[in-house]
């Protein structure tokens, strides 16, 4: 099941010290990186570590871990990257010790007086290895995906641009070998400028996918895929809007199936006042897991992929289904945050149904809403919490899974460097199948420092 957002990377991604190498490609006259981090450590004990129905197991995790964000800007170079480190000792020995990292890194660098534009991207998160079954430690496994690519950007008139784009991807998971593989994508955009807020965009995209390997129960996952779609955007003071329209056509090489949907996606942010804003997103169109983490990030719908070590549930309590196969899919969801002087708070309710092309994959369907809060009981002294519920079933078996999670948190800031949290989680789920639902309390004792 897709949704808005990433985890937390376990294990060190074969690709995910790209921010760290990128470092090395800076020019030397570019100007220094900007970089912040924190350093934390933390004391958690859950009641049932394991998430299971039956036979609850108690056990207390030590963790240490360091997040940071960076940002460098030269003449003709740009560098953003954010991510974390997290080591995770399971005192009661139930589970292996783990190291997690995240990593989210860009770098562009212009050349050819800004005619072409050099592109390397890296998402690097955590996922699970079985999305029917609970989300506990020994249920993850590391997702990484790598993108080279290249723009080319002539201007023909003042208010007409053209742009290629031409992109490699290359997808990774530790367990999942079915998600194993590369992608090529070429694009051809040609775009009109009427005004300083306006853009008005054509495109066509080809894109081909194979994936080094395909279990035996797929009819197969190779795929080619053609766009043609028409884009409006509009950037105002207040509002900004894009919306996106056309048809997609698709073949599975390996099963000779093909099929074709309309494409549609519009994706609307209003500043209603100084302190409120909405956001929605509508989309109709083929995707797949690797463009639904990818396009998570990059669009910021939902929740940050970044979210601190023990900190609130999703919004969207679903997680993405790792694997090769395409789907049809139909999301809906609608955010609202409201930021105060002492009191900020959100809501997000959304909507997804994933059609699978593979008529052998389980199509899935889900719903849910997910409410958050900080108040400032003092100037250092926050109150936190957020709670999230989720339905979801699936159209090839009977499984209906209700799930719901609350956090509850209070945050104490000593200095300017130095702060220190305590957190209970309650999370559980009711399901129809045996053996699938869990409940489960935790309590969670952080110190960190940040810089």
């Amino acid at each position: 099941m897709a949704s808005a957002r990433l985890r937390t990377v376990a294990g060190p991604s074969r690709r995910s010290a790209l921010c760290i190498a990128l470092l090395a490609t800076l020019p030397v006259g570019a100007q220094a990186a900007q970089i912040n981090y924190s350093i934390g450590g933390r004391v958690e004990h859950s009641d049932n570590i394991a998430l299971t129905q039956t036979n609850p197991q108690e056990e207390s995790t030590l963790a240490t871990d360091i997040d940071f964000d960076l940002t460098q800007t030269g003449r003709d170079t740009t560098l953003t990257a954010r991510g974390g480190l997290e080591y995770l000792y399971y005192t009661g020995d139930l589970f292996d010790d783990d190291v997690r990292a995240t990593a989210v890194g860009t770098f562009n660098w212009n050349t050819w007086q800004d005619r072409l534009k050099l592109i390397l991207e890296d998402y690097a998160n955590y996922e699970p290895i079985d999305v029917l079954a609970a989300d506990a430690p020994n249920n993850q496994q590391q997702v990484n995906i790598f993108v080279a690519g290249a723009q080319f950007n002539l201007r023909p008139g003042a208010a007409t641009r053209v742009r290629m784009d031409l992109r490699y991807n290359n997808y990774w998971a530790e367990e999942t070998d079915d998600f194993n593989g590369d992608r090529y994508n070429a694009a051809f955009t040609l775009w009109q400028e009427p005004s300083p807020t306006t853009r008005i965009a054509a495109t066509v995209e080809g894109s081909q996918v194979k994936y080094d390997q395909v279990s035996l129960d797929t009819l197969g996952a190779d795929y080619q895929r053609l766009d043609a779609y028409a884009t409006w955007n509009r950037d105002l003071a207040n509002i900004n809007l894009e919306v996106r329209a056309g048809y997609s056509w698709v073949e599975l090489t390996d099963y000779n199936t093909k099929d074709d949907a309309p494409l549609f996606r519009t994706v609307l942010t209003w500043r209603a006042t100084p302190r409120s804003t909405l956001d929605m997103g509508v989309y109709y169109q083929f995707s797949d897991a690797a463009q639904e983490l990818m396009t998570d990030t990059t669009t910021g719908t939902g929740a940050d992929p970044l979210t601190p070590v023990g900190g609130a549930p999703s919004s969207d309590p679903g997680s993405v289904t790792i694997g090769p196969d395409l789907y049809r899919q139909r999301r809906i969801d609608i955010g609202y945050r409201y930021d105060g002087e002492r009191f900020n708070a959100s809501v997000r309710p959304y909507y997804e149904d994933n059609d699978y092309v593979d008529p052998t994959a389980e199509s899935e369907g889900s719903y849910g809403i997910g409410i958050g809060m900080s108040w400032a009981i003092q100037p250092s002294l926050f109150l936190t919490g957020s709670v999230s519920a989720g339905y979801r079933t699936f159209d090839s078996f009977d499984r209906d899974d209700d799930d719901f999670s609350v956090y509850v948190g209070i945050l104490k800031i000593f200095t300017r460097h130095w702060s220190m949290g305590f957190d209970l989680r309650h999370q559980e789920r009711d399901s129809n199948t045996p053996e699938a639902s869990y409940d489960e309390n935790a309590a969670i004792l952080s110190v960190r420092y940040t810089r």
